[in-house]
């Protein structure tokens, strides 16, 4: 991600990665924003649709402000399952992968029902 200009916040683990990128997600679902308009990091973080995320997160995500919600996530899918594809294949098996995570990784050619070892 940082090779791409896309800070990251600090997690501890895949977990942790997948819930920070479906409090995003939903975020970016629920804004109100006009339909032609893009919703951005920075829309999310000024109208407090993040609130769950702790400070360091959100200092974080500042950084990519102008960035657009589904390309952040995309991106951050992509650099997931190539950083932790076992964990993200045992995460979709044990039916703990967000259903918009699954898509999208599908759609980027990531095998999702390949065997996970535990």
């Amino acid at each position: 991600m940082s090779t791409k200009g896309m800070p990251v916040p600090h997690v501890e683990d895949v977990d942790e990665a997948v819930e920070l990128l479906h409090q995003l997600h939903s975020a970016a679902e629920n804004a109100v924003v006009e339909p032609d308009q893009i919703v951005t990091i920075g829309t999310l973080i000024a109208s407090g649709a993040l609130t769950g995320m702790s400070e360091g997160a959100l200092v974080i995500l500042a950084g990519v402000a102008q960035t657009a919600a589904a390309v952040y996530i995309t991106e951050s899918l992509a650099c997931l399952s190539a950083v932790a594809a076992q964990a993200v294949k045992q995460l979709f098996a044990n039916n703990e992968l967000p259903d918009f995570a699954a898509e999208e990784l599908r759609s980027q050619g990531f095998e999702l029902e390949a065997e996970a070892t535990a």
